[in-house]
């Protein structure tokens, strides 16, 4: 599955994806450097419509326009690949409305409750990545809200260890097809993809800064008794 996920860097949003913001990027609405993105927190997705892409803030957790409440969101974080074109909740977001999920890594955990262990994954050097997506519109008391969901397919080498899912990354020159409805890449090479113990710090999601994603510092030694 994917749970959280980075986006720390812009320049390579604007060259890569040629999308126009208008401001530069410590003005615009949408951008600030994102080290811990979680479930129910507004993302940047880049959407195609009337033929053009759009880069819109989304809400992570697709709401089905049925759904009775906007906290159904939490539970459609991710869909899996394999039954997204026939599942209710997202089969017509499948066939109508894709989007791409902007992302430079990802995290997995090792280990139980208290004791898990953050593990980032990520390109070397770091850089632009798009996961697979899927969006929904859900109109509440207040109006529409947007909402997306992550597609998750098998893994790939590096993630099997950690999960038996991981996020269906896009990359550059498939973009444009998956957003036009072809069907979905196979699982990434993992030739610039490193797998990082990091900072506990990313457990808790109102932990949001360049510390979540820092090396685990190394446990001290031992505290060695006196022989006298």
């Amino acid at each position: 599955m994917c749970g959280r996920y980075t986006l720390t860097s812009q320049e390579d949003i604007v060259q890569e994806l040629e999308l126009a913001i208008g401001e530069p990027a410590e003005a615009s609405e949408w951008w600030r450097p994102r080290f811990n993105i979680a479930p129910t927190q507004p993302a940047p997705v880049v959407t195609l419509r009337d033929g053009g892409r759009e880069l819109e803030m989304l809400r992570w957790g697709l709401v089905p326009p049925w759904s009775d409440s906007l906290a159904e969101g939490a539970k459609r974080i991710n869909a899996r690949s394999e039954s997204a074109a026939t599942t209710p909740a997202f089969r017509d977001a499948f066939a109508h409305r894709r989007c791409l999920v902007l992302a430079d890594g990802f995290f997995e955990w090792r280990g139980e409750a208290k004791a898990r262990q953050p593990i980032y994954l990520h390109p070397v050097p770091r850089r632009l990545v798009t996961f697979a997506g899927l969006w929904e519109r859900w109109k509440g008391p207040d109006g529409w809200i947007l909402t997306f969901t992550i597609l998750t397919g098998p893994p790939n080498e590096l993630v099997a260890p950690l999960h038996d899912r991981m996020p269906v990354i896009v990359e550059g020159g498939e973009r444009e097809a998956w957003l036009a409805g072809a069907v979905l890449p196979g699982v990434p090479a993992v030739a610039d993809w490193q797998a990082l113990e990091v900072s506990r710090r990313v457990n808790k999601v109102d932990h949001d800064d360049p510390g979540c994603i820092e090396p685990e510092a190394p446990s001290p030694p031992p505290a060695q008794g006196s022989l006298f």
